[in-house]
């Protein structure tokens, strides 16, 4: 495939331990390509990564990740406009059943870049980092087990600080008891959920069925399903404080809380997921537009994912020094 004329771009949503070498092999061939998140394993992979897009004039792009939804975007702007003042503090929490639903053993195993940390922080913190203005200066986290039959971690609180001294809080738990969608709107991810009695192979059956490839409903019939959905979806809470204004997600685009009152901003819907990774590529591709989430990016994102997994093992504060700002 990277060797073909016919092909213009690759999009590597491999298990998470191939997607540098998958990546590298598609630029080195002069592929434009994306990388669904995380971007790999390592920073040091990032940067290989990286310099091999660069080496070979070809744009990366750093998605998927839950910051592509419109109303993340659409609050983002509305922030960095400054009309409701200077932004003060950005808070971002999610419970959902992520632990419980149906696991290939390497997606639990965080020596090959599995479990909640690594394959869902890079959601939570491309959306914190797009509205706060992308560069974190340092990280506080913990990260916990409750269920040592799913060995990874299930659940983290991480502090994070960004550059003019912005407290911003992201938290995260997979365990399933509480449904953050209770809080907002719509009703979230639904997929069979393993069970104490479900034995490996019958887990692996059920991830199966959710291929693109099971004879059930694929994950695309899925996608076709949400697209129909009048509403937005949501990735938990996420709640931006601004001198004059709180605003969060709507079921149509944001809520706006101000002295005026609350009122609703509009957001167009995107037809399905991937919808805005897509129009960014080919924007940079074909009218050289700078791409947002770009390979420093995601590289900039998994540095905070790093940095949670570091301060939970030492307790300590971790300082970064790989972050890039929204650009204009």
């Amino acid at each position: 495939m990277c060797k073909s004329p016919n092909v213009d771009a690759v999009w590597v949503a491999t298990p998470n331990h191939l997607h540098a070498e998958h990546v590298i092999a598609a630029v080195e061939h002069g592929k434009h390509c994306t990388v669904s998140k995380p971007m790999a394993i390592t920073l040091e992979e990032c940067e290989a990564m990286n310099q091999a897009a660069e080496r070979n004039g070809v744009v990366l792009l750093s998605g998927h990740t839950q910051s592509m939804l419109p109303p993340v975007r659409a609050m983002a702007e509305e922030v960095r406009s400054g009309k409701y003042g200077k932004l003060g503090m950005i808070h971002s929490w999610h419970y959902n059943d992520w632990m419980y639903r149906p696991r290939m053993p390497y997606e639990l195993d965080v020596a090959m870049g599995g479990g909640l940390i690594y394959r869902q922080s890079p959601h939570h913190i491309d959306i914190v980092r797009l509205i706060g203005g992308g560069i974190v200066r340092s990280v506080r986290a913990q990260t916990m087990v409750l269920d040592p039959e799913r060995h990874a971690p299930g659940m983290f609180v991480a502090y994070l600080e960004f550059e003019g001294r912005i407290p911003c809080t992201i938290v995260y738990n997979g365990y399933g008891h509480f449904e953050s969608s209770e809080l907002t709107f719509g009703s979230g991810y639904s997929a069979n959920r393993v069970t104490k009695a479900t034995t490996l192979e019958e887990e692996a059956a059920m991830k199966e069925a959710r291929r693109y490839t099971a004879g059930g409903q694929s994950r695309a019939e899925m996608d076709a399903q949400a697209a129909e959905e009048p509403t937005h979806g949501a990735f938990g809470l996420t709640i931006a404080t601004c001198e004059r204004a709180d605003i969060r997600q709507s079921p149509h685009g944001l809520w706006v809380y101000d002295a005026e009152g609350k009122h609703e901003i509009v957001v167009p819907k995107d037809a399905v997921r991937g919808e805005a990774e897509f129009e960014e590529m080919y924007q940079a591709v074909v009218n050289k537009k700078h791409v947002v989430h770009d390979g420093r990016w995601g590289e900039a994102t998994h540095e905070v994912t790093v940095a949670i997994m570091e301060s939970a093992r030492t307790g300590n504060e971790v300082f970064l020094s790989h972050q890039v700002p929204v650009p204009e």
